[in-house]
């Protein structure tokens, strides 16, 4: 519900509550009441060059339920199984009967404006969350017949600022020049996590979840370069150079931020004069981190397979002493099956890890109002020409390849192809 005052304070509030069997067999589990309440109060109207100036604030417990799991054992049936080519059944989740919500405690404060005979008008908000009992899968003893089950693992915070600008730059006689801006930006952390015996190893097949990090965190081996052989070489905490990653923990490895971009803008001007509208659309993600694409250097039979795409930056190995004195120099081929888990450590180390900040020109366009006089004589009511372009420009932190198709964050991330520029020529008739 909600109740004003003089129209210009106003008070909101709802309250639900839910009971749902997707959690423990225990009751205390099933039941949780879910509430908000807010307000927002008009602190000035029509003042000086204030147009209007409104604050607002709200504060909630909202709550997660599991979708594929509860506390009673979800098996599926298995038609011809591999192994004894007999109908089976396997267990796509295990019990859990301690399952209970996630809990988001989430408070909000924002400010709306429009300023100078709205000429410029927006908003600017606070955010703090709060996660208790986060859901997840989670290792558990491989003995058991599974090795991750979904359990409330963690607690985690989230903290951010939401910025969206509207402004009129330029008006003077038929040129018109608008601008829109959106800004994020997104700290989290995790704060609190169930303690597992995971090995440095797990950390190369992905991000893990630590205390004291944020989630989408990116762990790497030290680097340390190549042997007289063309090895890599890394290095645990204590200096100690390794050779193969058997020694490797887990509080070996180096934090080198984080794969989610915390930081995304988009900027959109528009120009207009007469019949005539010009848009571009420019997008930008940073403060994040990628791992690069490394092609293997391990062979077991064939020196060279003739089949298959690699990396053109493959070609740059080690050949010979000495070349591994040289700056950006990659291992040598090898074969000898003893060192093919040297090969994580160059895969998994923090030299592939490259900043992935870009800025792109998403998209152009322009539009023609075709006069109403010229348009009459052709028998239509209006015609517009349209002609977009998209993807034409862009730019990357780390100089060449481009994040916004890199995927995955394991010893074999992903490239992808590079979104392909698009031109496209409209005609709107009406009739």
């Amino acid at each position: 519900g909600s109740y004003s005052i003089n129209s210009k304070a106003t008070f909101t509030g709802s309250i639900r509550i839910d009971q749902s069997n997707l959690f423990g067999t225990d009751p205390k589990y099933q039941y949780r009441p879910l509430w908000s309440a807010g307000a927002h109060y008009e602190l000035l109207k029509n003042h000086a060059w204030i147009d209007r100036l409104v604050v607002r604030a709200t504060f909630g417990i909202n709550g997660n339920i599991p979708k594929l799991n509860g506390p009673y054992l979800i098996a599926r049936v298995d038609r011809n199984n591999y192994y004894t080519n007999e109908n089976a059944m396997y267990i796509a989740s295990p019990p859990n009967p301690q399952l209970r919500w996630e809990k988001t405690e989430v408070f909000n404060l924002g400010l709306d404006f429009n300023l100078l005979r709205n000429r410029l008008n927006g908003s600017v908000e606070f955010y703090n969350k709060n996660t208790n009992d986060l859901l997840g899968p989670f290792a558990t003893d491989p003995t058991l017949g599974w090795t991750n089950v979904d359990i409330n693992f963690g607690s985690m915070y989230n903290r951010g600022v939401e910025i969206a600008l509207n402004s009129v730059n330029m008006q003077r006689g038929d040129f018109r020049w608008t601008s829109n801006l959106l800004f994020s930006y997104n700290k989290n952390m995790i704060t609190r996590v169930e303690e597992s015996d995971e090995s440095a190893y797990s950390y190369f097949y992905g991000t893990n979840i630590r205390k004291g990090y944020p989630m989408g965190a990116l762990f790497s081996v030290r680097y340390k370069g190549l042997n007289e052989q063309g090895a890599p070489v890394g290095l645990l905490a204590n200096g100690e150079e390794i050779l193969h990653y058997n020694k490797l923990t887990k509080d070996d490895l180096v934090y080198s931020g984080v794969v989610t971009p915390p930081y995304n803008a988009s900027l959109t001007n528009t120009f207009s004069w007469k019949g005539f509208d010009l848009s571009l659309m420019f997008i930008y993600s940073g403060g994040h981190v990628m791992r690069d694409v490394a092609a293997s250097y391990t062979i077991t039979s064939h020196p060279i397979y003739a089949v298959g795409n690699t990396d053109r930056n493959r070609a740059n190995y080690w050949k010979k002493p000495g070349d591994e004195n040289i700056p950006g120099m990659n291992p040598a081929f090898m074969f000898q099956s003893s060192v093919r888990n040297g090969e994580y450590i160059y895969k998994a180390s923090d030299k592939l890890v490259k900043k992935a900040d870009f800025i792109k020109l998403r998209d152009l366009t322009l539009t023609y109002n075709v006069p109403s006089a010229l348009v009459q004589k052709t028998g239509f009511k209006g015609m517009r020409i349209n002609f977009q372009a998209r993807n034409i420009w862009w730019w990357a932190a780390n100089g060449e390849l481009d994040p916004e198709v890199w995927t995955g964050t394991s010893l074999s991330p992903t490239r992808g192809v590079r979104y392909p520029a698009e031109f496209i020529l409209g005609l709107n008739l009406n009739l």
